[in-house]
């Protein structure tokens, strides 16, 4: 929760006003997403900020191999329950859903206008999220922010990575040309990538005095020694 605080307290102290909120429904992506609204101030009379929950923002489902060691295979034969892991495909179809009924409405209800939109999510539905909006956007347009130690859009078009916490910032412009001259084509993009895994908000997060030690007893906690067998 300490990381979360932190977060939510950097979008206030930096004037970030989220407009709407959107989140898996997943309990570590929604508390996150319900931490980020809460700390909002609104003008007085407002109805506090609350997430935009969706199932199409969930985490790949891994079916059957969901709790097992990355390096386990899977058991030969497989047993007549075995759920297969979601395939890339699937991740795909739900994150172009969550686009065409959640993201571009907003986008295209004021194209000249600005609008704070947060996405609160997992690792691997992000960079499928990410990829996708590289390949709607105008690729000779997208580019990075000047500060960035590495301007090499080669590296943009790789899949990147979160911490915990960790948030990306995007600059999205659509253009209103294309969509004026052809109503149902999907309009073109100019993406500017403003931050990556940003996590300056934990710069001076301290470490729980006695370490993990002090906390409450989580029953679904393995011992370190099960993780090397």
């Amino acid at each position: 929760m300490a990381q979360i605080n932190c977060l939510a307290q950097h979008f206030v102290s930096n004037s970030t006003q989220f407009m709407t909120v959107f989140s898996s429904d997943l309990s570590r992506a929604r508390i996150t997403a319900e931490g980020v609204c809460r700390a909002q101030v609104l003008p007085s009379g407002e109805i506090p900020l609350q997430p935009i929950l969706t199932g199409n923002l969930r985490e790949k489902d891994y079916g059957s191999m969901e709790g097992r060691f990355w390096k386990t295979s899977p058991p030969l034969p497989r047993p007549q329950d075995w759920v297969t892991p979601e395939s890339k495909a699937s991740m795909r179809k739900r994150v172009e859903n969550f686009f065409d009924e959640h993201l571009l409405p907003l986008l295209m209800c004021d194209p000249h206008g600005r609008q704070d939109i947060a996405i609160v999510a997992h690792g691997i539905i992000l960079q499928e999220l990410w990829a996708y909006l590289m390949e709607i956007s105008n690729s000779a347009v997208t580019k990075s922010a000047l500060d960035f130690c590495d301007t090499n859009l080669t590296a943009l078009h790789r899949k990147p990575v979160w911490s915990n916490t960790g948030y990306m910032t995007i600059l999205i412009t659509p253009h209103t040309i294309e969509r004026t001259l052809l109503p149902t084509a999907m309009p073109c993009f100019t993406l500017v990538v403003l931050g990556i895994d940003d996590t300056k908000h934990l710069a001076n997060l301290h470490r729980t005095r006695g370490g993990v030690g002090t906390a409450a007893h989580d029953t679904k906690q393995r011992k370190i020694d099960q993780f090397f067998r």
